[in-house]
């Protein structure tokens, strides 16, 4: 007899809410391809955080520890790196109980001068590490008014033609893209568009995944040899018919 699988019991609660917001909500789920379950959740669990006792983070930081003395090589170095800094962040926050007054305020000037001895490139890399948590959407809305506002109904994008030209430079190989601009100069948008075409639309699709990685998970696969990522100077013409 085959035993029945154990079901974890979850939290349940009646939500009462304001008219139409269910159906924004369920509007912005579906043009991100989730469901209202799921954006619901993620929202509250980012304003909500479950909180860790010192005792119990600083005894799972101990365990890593024990795992990568084996080897340097080892790659969960990267996560018990970004658990350490969840754990500094935490007790100075006061997501980590169990911390008394004054150690935390030790904690939070050290992790202030920390931060402050950083470079530049590592501070844009923690940023957009946390970006990670945020749609698209919700990073234009937070740069334009402060907070992460949701609409069932986009607002227009807005034109960047800085940003929507290195967007271009990353989805268009170097190759193809000079020899377009090289056409539409000479007016030719007949010759350029014919370019477009000739490029296979799953190398289009590949650098549009690639594109929509944060720029640390970009990084950590541009280093490994083993992952194959989109090449800057491919060029389609030179792939037999």
């Amino acid at each position: 007899m085959s035993k029945k699988p154990i079901v974890q019991p979850q939290d349940k609660y009646v939500l009462r809410m304001p008219d139409g917001l269910r159906d924004r909500i369920k509007a912005y789920a579906e043009r991100q391809g989730t469901s209202m379950n799921h954006e619901i959740i993620r929202v509250l669990e980012r304003e909500w955080p479950m909180q860790w006792p010192v005792d119990d983070r600083l005894e799972e930081l101990g365990k890593m520890l024990d795992i990568l003395s084996a080897g340097r090589g080892d790659p969960r170095l990267d996560e018990f790196v970004s658990r350490f800094e969840e754990t500094v962040n935490g007790i100075v926050s006061g997501r980590v109980t169990g911390v008394d007054a004054e150690t935390r305020e030790a904690v939070r000037e050290l992790w202030e001068s920390y931060r402050q001895r950083e470079d530049e490139a590592a501070f844009h890399q923690a940023v957009d590490e946390q970006a990670d948590n945020f749609t698209e959407e919700e990073v234009e809305a937070f740069e334009l008014t402060g907070n992460y506002e949701k609409y069932a109904v986009p607002p227009p994008k807005r034109p960047d033609p800085f940003k929507d030209g290195l967007h271009l430079m990353e989805i268009i190989p170097r190759g193809p893209l000079s020899e377009i601009v090289e056409r539409l100069s000479k007016g030719d948008t007949e010759g350029a568009a014919e370019i477009v075409r000739k490029i296979p639309k799953d190398e289009i699709e590949r650098r549009l995944a690639f594109q929509a990685l944060s720029t640390f998970e970009q990084d950590r696969l541009r280093r490994d040899p083993n992952e194959e990522i989109p090449e800057l100077n491919y060029d389609p013409f030179k792939l037999p018919e």
